[in-house]
């Protein structure tokens, strides 16, 4: 007997609510005629308590016919979707899920495979880091299974929380030993042989996931992942720890944020570039140093880009405090060595720092006091899941501390900072996205006198990604940055006076990144357009006498072509190959004196003077810079690399002090100052030990470095319109050895890192004036061949942990006055040859306690305190030596920055 459609629509509805079954045969009784598909959703909640999750992009501009009469769900979503590639499940609570291009198996079932599933964040919790999902997801095409060759998973992977792309994620299949990083874009792509495979997604600071695939053909895998809480448990990620093997190059250090919050604070700020100073071949000339110094380069030759723009001035406060506020920093990586072909204009390293997008979700923020400084971070949704924001702000009330002192000059000090930075980014649809980041500073002191030292750094950067496909991406920045200081004097005076300095550039560049299969192209353009101000004496008032003087402008436009290749060539060999073309024009008006080539650069060896029309390119430099990096996988506990740069820089800081210092002036490469080139070697070899828990590396380098400047005995840089007089040409090379064995995960968390290097200089000018130490090398005034560092953290419990630093260096290099005597009544000293001795060697001890409050989420405000002292022992180390002639005599001093213990404490709360 048949029964009637309708009577069986009936017995439909009685039942459909009993089981999962039961849901998928579902009857929709009600109108529906005319809806979008979230409209739809919606109606279905509010009448059969059934829930949808889709993604809105996949849905957009579907809707529904005219409604005929009671109709199965099913019958209507295979209709909807029908040439979509648009696919549901149901799962075990009844719900809905719409998927796309994906197959899934329940342990205990078979799909239909006209069913698709990607776990985006529904299965998050499945998905733990202890063991897979018990789901099993299908990528690509069943009927491809068999086909011959491999296959390529590949999708993005973002935080669940703020919506963010996550960069750095480990993406691992562990039976293969094989796996890739994901990139900026939080994009990953895994070439591996058709079949099911176990794939780990790990990130410290995260919570783990496991998920099994059939790997059928190439497809995509969205992922989400989970922030947690510091992990105390001795639970060991092999693919975190694997992963130190297999990236490609020679020096790379990547900032884990999540340990870098553990470290000892300097004076209440947690630094992000102080931190470098804890990683082998990473060194500065002293304590409270502006600028540091890695592999032998000087303090210049190292480029900070902040959201692809220039910093030109990387520090606060005499030094103490960086200039990037840790809390807008999203991802760091210090480039040592193996440096991409997409970044130039520096010949030592690279930092690359990305700032956060602020929460997509729910207004968020942060704020911190210590006793000198304060800082607070506030971020949230403009408009949820497209636009969101974020600011921070930081200054400091430290003047206070000075009419603490007893001495009547330091009384009369004052020093101050503050800094800003704030983002805006802007998801205008599911392939483009545009982010608008700026950040401005401000410094001033004085010491006692009445000359004020202020400078400024303001930066504005705009970044719009766009993805063509899956597989091929483009990042279009434009920005400007621009750095200035200003010194005045003597106010109120008939001398009074303000001298100013400014360098400005604008930068337009383009970069394009296409995976194919085993391969990664990266590919691009980069041009910058400089002005610089060497140098402006002005009156400061209407009734100063000082006379006006400003230097000649300069101005110059640097561009570079790009393309390298990451390919991995076997199971055992790696490469990415790549080149620069890199080249810079002098651009007018300028004028130029011609001296006489016989004699020494002087006012009297002048033979003519030039000049240059505005807008004429007057001086051409450039050529190719190679960059290869090669890995060769040993085994699964160890590889070596082998790394080979090349390297150019257009701009030089001229400074005659070990550190940098406000009266610094950056300076373009002119017909007589040539762009610094740097050749770096490089070879590393790293191990895994105690089942991967610790990590052990040694590198070695050589590098040398041509068309550095040092300066003629008086030089004096400010204000100094024919500068190239003054300049002496020198050779550079260095060479050393960097030793580092860690232990980053647990409870107990350590590392011992150790350097040997040796960094020299010898002058290359024929004339006798020109020449230092009889042509000979000789240390330069950074060079500190010994550098210990060891680390220990202690984490107690989640809102408890102790953590503890300890350096030692040998002293840099010094020029001394060995003897003296009379001539015509005058006495005259003699020097040493150019940093013979050395000031002693330099030690200290930080410790740091943090207490966080009650970790209940549905607090408000949850507190943490942090209680550091900075230079525990009160050692007394020597920054510089300098000499004073009293009654016939040099009388020798040794000055310290801090001859004693400097506690702190700090009170963070994130509400």
């Amino acid at each position: 007997m048949k029964i009637p459609r309708r009577i069986l629509l009936i017995l439909l509805v009685l039942f459909s609510y009993t089981s999962m079954e039961a849901q998928e045969n579902l009857v929709i009784s009600w109108d529906y005629s005319g809806l979008g598909f979230g409209q739809f959703a919606v109606a279905a909640q509010k009448h059969d308590s059934i829930n949808f999750f889709y993604k809105d992009e996949w849905v957009s501009g579907l809707r529904f016919d005219e409604y005929h009469g009671p109709v199965l769900l099913t019958e209507l979503l295979d209709k909807l979707f029908n040439g979509r590639s648009l696919y549901y499940y149901f799962d075990n609570k009844g719900d809905v899920i719409i998927t796309k291009d994906y197959i899934i198996k329940t342990a205990e079932t078979e799909i239909d495979t006209g069913h698709y599933f990607i776990p985006t964040g529904v299965y998050g919790e499945a998905e733990s880091s202890q063991g897979p999902s018990t789901n099993v997801v299908e990528i690509g095409n069943p009927a491809d299974r068999n086909k011959p060759g491999d296959a390529t998973l590949s999708g993005y992977i973002t935080n669940s929380d703020t919506r963010e792309a996550v960069a750095g994620v480990t993406v691992f299949n562990q039976k293969l030993s094989i796996g890739v990083i994901s990139n900026e874009y939080g994009f990953y792509s895994l070439t591996m042989p058709r079949g099911a495979h176990l794939i780990q997604f790990s990130f410290i600071g995260m919570k783990g996931k496991t998920v099994s695939i059939n790997l059928n053909g190439s497809g995509e895998m969205n992922v989400e992942m989970i922030s947690t809480l510091i992990p105390l448990k001795e639970t060991v990620i092999s693919a975190d720890r694997n992963m130190v093997l297999k990236r490609y190059e020679v020096g790379v250090e990547k900032v884990n944020l999540t340990s870098f919050k553990l470290l000892p604070t300097s004076m209440g700020e947690s630094d992000i570039i102080k931190s470098f100073l804890l990683l082998p071949g990473v060194q500065t000339v002293g304590e409270g140093s502006a600028g540091f110094n890695v592999r032998g380069g000087s303090a210049d030759q190292n480029l900070i880009l902040l959201d692809n723009a220039p910093v030109y001035n990387p520090s606060h406060f005499f030094g103490f405090f960086s200039a990037i506020n840790s809390d807008m920093i999203k991802d760091v990586t210090l480039y040592k060595g193996g440096i991409p072909s997409r970044f130039g204009g520096r010949i030592s390293s690279i930092i690359d720092i990305e700032t956060r997008d602020g929460d997509r979700n729910e207004f968020a923020g942060n704020a911190g006091i210590s006793p000198i400084t304060a800082h607070l971070t506030i971020e949230g949704p403009v408009k949820k899941d497209t636009c969101t924001f974020i600011v921070t702000g930081r200054t400091t009330y430290s003047n206070w501390l000075f009419t603490l002192i007893n001495n009547p000059a330091l009384k009369r000090s004052r020093a101050s900072f503050y800094d800003l930075n704030a983002k805006l980014s802007y998801s205008i649809n599911k392939n483009n996205k545009l982010e608008i980041s700026s950040y401005t500073s401000h410094d001033s002191f004085r010491f006692s006198s009445d000359t004020v030292y202020a400078y400024d750094n303001s930066i504005i950067s705009a970044q719009l990604r766009h993805f063509f496909n899956s597989r091929f991406f483009s990042l279009i920045t434009l920005n400007n940055s621009n750095y200035r200081y200003d010194i005045s004097g003597e106010n109120g005076s008939i001398n009074a006076f303000t001298l100013s300095h400014r360098v400005n550039s604008t930068g337009l560049k383009a970069d394009f990144n296409y995976y194919m299969g085993r391969h990664e192209f990266n590919f691009g353009s980069d041009f910058t357009f400089y002005s610089v101000l060497p140098g402006s004496n002005k009156p400061a008032n209407d009734s100063s006498i000082v006379s006006a003087r400003v230097l000649e402008k300069e101005k110059g436009l640097e561009g570079a072509l790009y393309f390298d290749d990451k390919f991995i060539l076997n199971d055992i060999i790696s490469v990415n190959a790549g080149i620069r073309l890199s080249a810079y024009s002098a651009i007018g008006p300028r004028t130029r004196l011609i001296y006489d080539p016989d004699f020494s650069k002087s006012f009297s060896s002048v033979t003519d003077t030039l000049t240059y029309k505005s807008g004429s390119f007057y001086k051409l430099y450039g050529g190719p810079e190679f960059r290869v990096s090669v890995n060769f996988t040993l085994s699964g506990s160890n590889s070596l690399k082998v790394n080979y740069n090349r390297t150019r820089q257009y701009i030089h800081l001229l400074s005659n002090s070990a550190s940098i210092s406000p009266t610094d002036t950056w300076k373009l490469c002119d017909y007589y100052l040539k762009p610094q080139k740097g050749d770096q070697y490089a070879v590393g070899f790293y191990q895994m030990l105690d089942k991967s828990t610790i990590e052990a590396s040694a590198e070695i380098y050589y590098k040398t470095i041509r068309n550095m400047v040092d300066y003629k005995g008086g030089t004096s840089i400010v204000m100094n319109e024919n500068i190239e007089q003054d300049l002496v040409g020198v050779t550079g090379r260095a060479y050393g050895l960097e030793l580092l064995v860690k232990k980053p995960l647990g409870r107990i968390r350590w590392s011992v890192g150790y350097t040997f290097s040796k960094t020299f200089l010898r002058s290359t000018g024929k004339f006798s004036d020109e020449i230092i130490n009889k042509g000979k090398w000789f240390p330069s005034s950074y060079d500190r061949p010994n550098d210990l560092v060891l680390t220990f953290n202690y984490l107690f419990s989640r809102r408890l942990s102790l953590s503890a630093n300890y350096v030692y260096t040998t002293g840099r290099p010094i020029t001394y006055p060995i003897s003296g005597y009379y001539f015509n009544n005058v006495y005259i000293i003699y020097y040493s040859d150019r940093n013979e001795y050395r000031i002693p060697d330099y030690s200290r001890l930080d410790l740091s306690l943090k207490v966080s409050g009650n970790l209940r989420s549905h607090r408000f405000v949850h507190p943490s305190w942090t209680f550091s002292v900075y230079n525990l022992l009160g050692r007394q180390n020597v920054y510089s030596e300098y000499f004073n002639l009293s009654k016939n005599q040099l009388v020798g001093y040794k000055l310290s920055v801090f001859g004693r213990a400097i506690p702190s404490i700090t009170l963070n709360f994130n509400f």
